[in-house]
């Protein structure tokens, strides 16, 4: 089953079973082949009980999928703060376990911004970031099929 922006969270593994919807607060659930794109569903995501809810929901839609490739789309999120990333970090560490990946897409360019100072993401691929990149779900599905790009060893 193809992945569709903005639709609800569903079960596409078993078509028949859906997702009660009150599980996922923050987060629209889907999957696309063996590739578990998940959408922040809220415009802001700042302040620590946000945070540790996104954490929860992002580990348990993983665990749920028993999936290792995952994308994490903010086309819905307008702001974010430094705390956003304490789940993306929790949920890369999981993935580093079972030589999982994880992608972000759909930045904004604030949103963007703050993942480039923080380096959190490298759009020019002159060092190693946390997260990969891409511009939206299509394109992150699709680089998703290749091999992850490395950065240049650094010489010293």
């Amino acid at each position: 089953m193809r992945y569709t922006p903005g639709t609800s969270p569903t079960n596409t593994r078993y078509p028949s079973c859906s997702m009660a919807e009150p599980r996922y607060r923050l987060l629209h659930v889907n999957t696309d082949e063996d590739v578990l794109v998940l959408t922040i569903a809220v415009q802001q995501v700042e302040g620590d009980a946000v945070a540790h809810e996104l954490q929860r929901e992002l580990l348990a839609a993983t665990a749920d999928s028993k999936l290792s490739r995952i994308i994490v789309d903010f086309q819905n999120v307008q702001y974010i703060s430094s705390v956003a990333f304490s789940p993306l970090l929790s949920l890369r560490r999981q993935l580093s376990a079972v030589e999982g990946r994880l992608m972000v897409c759909g930045l904004t360019k604030l949103v963007g911004d703050i993942f480039y100072t923080t380096k959190m993401v490298d759009p020019t691929g002159k060092f190693s970031a946390p997260f990969e990149m891409q511009p939206d779900v299509p394109r992150a599905l699709h680089a998703m099929k290749s091999p992850p790009t490395k950065a240049p060893e650094s010489a010293e």
